[in-house]
């Protein structure tokens, strides 16, 4: 399937639901904007319009802004870390927010917000995401414990890609465990990113116990395996990518001949799922050394290498998995009702807005303002038509199928999957 964006047509063809004059100033795809009566004198009518991406690569501009060339690396471990319960009220500050410990219990509060944990009774470890959004807290059940009971709670109202809202003060995800020990430090839990939190520790029946908890992941879901034991013969460090997108969980053979897969888990999704390479699902990358290194060189296909013990190998970067076609851009314009189908005569621009990025197999609702000089002057007809058009910028990729402006425009392109209009009264 190529590249392709849809403004869904209504039933009828000229009542869209993608196209919404409404007030309101924030939409996720996951809920509709309230729709808004227009009138002549109406200054604050936006034109939101919900975009699909209904082909086979991520349509925008690259989300990463990281430096590149640059090496994958390891969760840094949590900051903060404590025994037991204090004597006395202790408090910490970073991101706006201030983190309380009290005999009684533990909080985080914002401006705004206060969430509370309960109480500590046992280690407590603890840290703010790398971009301030998130606050994880981990604790036992009893001093020097080997279960672990993970937190995560968003410091802002954060959308996820799939849409959905975590609101500030609200816990974003959570996980537990059991070591094969106690932990007493902060070394067993680490930031990947601002994306997940990575917890891996000695196992109780043998191995090596691995959760990512992905709070950017539907219902912040986590990824969880078990590592089997290989004492002497491969070792496992876990790698993360520049702006967070892939926890590589990655094999270091420390004997010749137990080479072993690197498992990538995709932070979006808390799924484990093969690199891709141009486009397509690689075979795998297997580790025949010790010292393996994955290195983003661009943000682009065959954008990664890999180090293998073996030799080198390039993947897609996750980072920006097969984006193309610069940003998308939704273009309105409006026409009297009327003069339609026959002609196209009144055409005047509404305005465009450009999305960074849709994902392949989401949608978005772009807004879009009034920026024509006439505001929604109705010419004396109440009957308009919002003609809506979706294109990638780069103006190839998906080129715009439709110049309202020009001297002599031809008849509004209807029937193409990009283009869909609704009717509208301006009183």
């Amino acid at each position: 399937m190529p590249p392709a964006l849809r403004i869904t047509d209504g039933n009828p063809v000229w009542l869209s639901q993608s196209i919404i004059p409404s007030k309101d100033t924030v939409a996720s795809p996951g809920s509709n904007p309230t729709l808004a009566a227009i009138s002549v004198s109406s200054q604050d009518v936006f034109v939101y319009v919900k975009i699909d991406n209904t082909g086979n690569v991520d349509l925008g501009q690259c989300a990463c802004s990281a430096a590149v060339p640059a090496p994958w690396t390891t969760p840094p471990f949590f900051a903060g870390f404590a025994a037991g319960p204090p004597a006395a009220q202790t408090t910490q500050q970073s991101a706006g927010t201030t983190f309380t410990r009290t005999p009684f219990g533990d909080s985080i509060a914002g401006s705004g917000f206060n969430y509370s944990f309960g109480l500590a009774a046992g280690q407590c470890a603890w840290a703010w995401s790398p971009d301030g959004r998130f606050f994880a807290r981990v604790v036992s059940s009893s001093q020097g414990g080997t279960d672990w009971y993970l937190s995560v709670v968003a410091l802002q109202n954060v959308t996820r890609p799939n849409g959905t809202t975590v609101n500030k003060g609200q816990q974003a995800a959570q996980s537990n465990g059991v070591f094969a020990g106690a932990w007493t430090n902060a070394s067993f839990f680490g930031w990947a990113r601002s994306k997940a939190v990575v917890v891996s520790g000695a196992a109780s029946g043998g191995g090596t116990s691995l959760t990512i908890t992905c709070s950017l992941a539907p219902g912040g879901g986590s990824y969880g395996t078990l590592i089997p034991p290989t004492p002497g013969q491969v070792d496992w460090v876990n790698l993360v990518s520049p702006c967070g997108s892939v926890v590589a969980v990655t094999p270091r053979v420390l004997v010749p001949g137990n080479q072993r897969d690197i498992t990538p888990v995709w932070t979006e999704t808390a799924q484990a799922k093969a690199f891709t390479k141009n486009n397509l699902p690689s075979s795998g990358v297997t580790i025949t050394g010790v010292n393996p290194l994955i290195t983003t060189v661009q943000h682009a296909a065959n954008g990664v290498e890999i180090a293998t013990g073996s030799g080198t190998v390039t993947v897609d970067d996750p980072d920006c998995l097969n984006v193309a076609g610069g940003g998308v851009v939704a273009w309105v314009d409006r026409v009297r009702a009327s003069t339609l189908p026959n002609a196209n005569t009144g055409i005047l621009s509404v305005g465009s807005a450009v999305a960074s990025l849709i994902k392949q197999g989401t949608s978005l609702w772009v807004q879009v303002p009034n920026t024509n000089a006439s505001g929604w002057a109705n010419q004396g007809v109440p009957h308009w038509c919002l003609l809506a058009q979706a294109y990638t910028s780069d103006g190839t990729t998906i080129p715009k199928p439709w110049n309202g402006q020009a001297a002599s425009p031809p008849l509004y392109p209807i029937a193409l999957i990009n283009c869909a209009q609704r009717n509208v009264m301006i009183s």
